[in-house]
């Protein structure tokens, strides 16, 4: 499975990292948009005004052993 790992960091220090499958490019391309926009950041489940964060990271998560 295809796995990406989003980090949050917003501006009161407060960090969150959580996986989601199969995501694609358009749908970062919309989080960039509400990002750049000051929209409401949706992302699948999660919600977070972007005038909070500081950045966000979309990484690769490579599965191994230890997380099955």
């Amino acid at each position: 499975m295809k796995y990406k790992k989003i980090t949050i960091d917003f501006s009161d220090s407060e960090k969150i990292e959580f996986l989601v499958e199969d995501f694609t490019q358009d749908e970062l391309m919309k989080i960039i948009s509400q990002f750049n926009n000051g929209n409401v950041m949706q992302i699948r489940n999660f919600y977070a005004n972007p005038k909070n964060i500081n950045y966000f990271i979309v990484d690769d998560y490579e599965e191994s052993e230890e997380d099955l």
